[in-house]
């Protein structure tokens, strides 16, 4: 009897071990997790002139678009952060999302009010270095832009904030451009402030 009574105690202890190992190896792959996600956005380097300014923003990973929604359409800003993604949602911090290597490089993420967005938000992602989806490439490397619109196929209409040098940002745009994206597909830019109607052409291929 006291044979089985140890037994019976041996598993138990094997039983709560086992609860235990599991535990501790759920905490540390959930910190090792959070340690990639090293902030809510990626801070830039300090810049001493325009042209560095302008090339912190190519070298940051920053993305803006819509996300459609029933209460009315949402702002989505998507900046990296370690191996995380940290996402805004009209102006205020969601949480962080990140690809699954062992999952097919699946986007997931912890938070429950990102979870109905993360399709779209993946499927924006995906086509961002396309000519489909380079405004939100475009207007997440360069804030001064207020809206973008497809007059044409070929055509996509950048709008500026009124305080913007228009001359001096397409000429920093012209030289810049082909650094952040490549397509084979023809595009104009029709770049020009918000409320004005002068504006100029900047030419993709």
């Amino acid at each position: 009897m006291k044979y089985l009574h140890n037994k019976g105690w041996n598993s138990k202890a094997v039983f709560l071990g086992a609860i235990g190992a599991f535990t501790l190896i759920s905490i540390y792959f959930f910190k090792k997790r959070n340690q990639k996600c090293t902030g809510r956005s990626k801070s830039a380097s300090p810049a001493t002139d325009d042209h560095s300014i302008i090339q912190d923003r190519l070298n940051a990973e920053r993305y803006v678009f819509t996300l459609p929604d029933e209460a009315g359409d949402i702002q989505a800003i998507v900046e990296a952060g370690g191996e995380c993604y940290a996402v805004h949602l009209n102006g205020e911090y969601a949480g962080s999302i990140w690809q699954e290597e062992n999952s097919g490089l699946q986007w997931s993420t912890h938070e429950a009010k990102l979870e109905p967005y993360l399709w779209e938000i993946s499927a924006k992602l995906s086509e961002a270095f396309s000519r489909k989806g380079f405004p939100s490439l475009l207007m997440g490397a360069y804030p001064e832009i207020l809206s973008t619109n497809w007059k044409t196929s070929e055509t996509l209409e950048v709008i500026l904030n009124a305080e913007t040098d228009i001359e001096v940002f397409g000429t920093f745009l012209k030289d810049e451009v082909l650094n952040l994206v490549r397509f084979e597909e023809h595009l104009d830019l029709m770049v020009k402030k918000e409320n004005d109607a002068y504006f100029i052409i900047v030419t993709i291929n």
